[in-house]
């Protein structure tokens, strides 16, 4: 069965708003359904980011515990 075509679709994390579908893998840009026209991007939660180390910390409570 084929992936669906790329276009905006309900979220699949809030409904009320839609999120771009590039016809492979969900992207982070979302709109308000009553705000099209304002699309923004938002990291999506699923992909996560990681340093050059491996390591996800936020660097204020790796700079604080370091003293």
């Amino acid at each position: 069965m084929p992936a669906p075509q790329a276009d905006w679709y309900p979220d699949p994390l809030e409904p009320a708003r839609l999120r771009y579908w590039d016809g492979a893998q969900w992207t982070g840009y979302v709109v308000d359904r009553d705000r099209p026209a304002a699309v923004r991007y938002e990291h999506p939660p699923w992909l996560r980011t990681t340093t050059a180390t491996g390591i996800d910390v936020p660097l204020s409570i790796a700079v604080t515990s370091a003293f």
